[in-house]
C-alpha cells in the first residue's frame, strides 16, 4: 500500500494554511473587491496550489528527512507560489522567446 511521505503532508498542509489565510483576508475586502467565493475557479487555484505543494515537497524532500524537521517542510509548503514564480523568472529570456 502506497503511504504519502510525512513531508508530502506538511508541505501541503502549510499550502492549506496559507490558503486559509488569503481566504481569511479576501472575506474582509470591500465586496466589490471581493473574489467570486462562488466561482470554481476561485477553489481550482486553490487544488492547484495544494497540488503543487505536494510536488514540490516532493521534489526537494522525496523521504529524505531533513532532521525531522517538520517547520521546514510546512514553510516549503506555504511559500510554493513563490518558489515557482522565481523558478519562472529564472528561465532565460532567449528560451522564453523559443517558447512562443
Amino acid at each position: 500500500m502506497f503511504k504519502i511521505p510525512i513531508s508530502i503532508i506538511f508541505c501541503m498542509s502549510g499550502a492549506l494554511g496559507a490558503l486559509i489565510i488569503k481566504f481569511i483576508d479576501d472575506s474582509t475586502l470591500k465586496p466589490e473587491d471581493r473574489p467570486d467565493f462562488r466561482s470554481l475557479l476561485y477553489y481550482t487555484r486553490g487544488a492547484a496550489w495544494l497540488l503543487l505543494a505536494g510536488i514540490i515537497g516532493f521534489v526537494y524532500f522525496d523521504n529524505e528527512p531533513i532532521f525531522s524537521n517538520k517547520s521546514i517542510y510546512f514553510h516549503t509548503g506555504a511559500s510554493a507560489p513563490v518558489i515557482v514564480k522565481a523558478l519562472k523568472d529564472s528561465i532565460p529570456s532567449q528560451i522564453k522567446s523559443q517558447m512562443k
